[in-house]
């Protein structure tokens, strides 16, 4: 079960610390610069609304999800974690989906959504495999780690500083 744990932790500890930088200033626009006397960009305006859903979630429920499955050792009591966890990283992409990105960022918004949507797939699949035993449940997390990282790295990239 450790390989287990340790193969689906680097996904949360990337978005984990993604949303921890951003609540230490990160995720504001190209400079987080005002542009002159009118006020911050566009950009800059949106960046901030990303960073307080990033922050929201981190805060009700990444990190606690993230404590949780590590020390789990049990496939049946992390399986409905995993479920949790995956309707979690959903609605998060549905929260990011509705933020109020200028016509420059719809893209880079889109991106964030599927990219949390994403995670939230394979996660939720994670926590539906109660058919197979302990040892199969461990290779599937494995063969799914590299997808899991793939989304979590993207999402953590494009969240911490957003470029639109």
């Amino acid at each position: 079960m450790r390989r287990l744990r340790n193969a689906y932790l680097v996904p949360l500890i990337l978005l984990a610390l993604a949303l921890g930088l951003a609540a230490c200033g990160g995720g504001s626009g190209s400079s987080g610069t005002t542009t002159g006397s009118d006020g911050p960009s566009p950009e800059t305006v949106w960046a901030k609304e990303v960073e307080k859903v990033m922050r929201r979630f981190e805060n009700q429920v990444s990190a606690r999800a993230a404590e949780q499955i590590h020390t789990t050792s049990s496939q049946q009591l992390v399986e409905p974690m995993y479920r949790s966890y995956g309707a979690a990283l959903t609605k998060l992409g549905d929260e990011l989906e509705a933020t109020d990105a200028p016509a420059a960022c719809l893209a880079l918004r889109k991106q964030m959504g599927d990219d949390a949507h994403s995670l939230g797939q394979l996660t939720t699949k994670l926590g539906h495999e109660g058919q197979v035993d302990q040892e199969e449940f461990s290779a599937l997390v494995v063969v799914q780690e590299t997808r899991l990282h793939r989304y979590g790295h993207d999402l953590t990239e494009i969240t911490y500083r957003p470029r639109c």
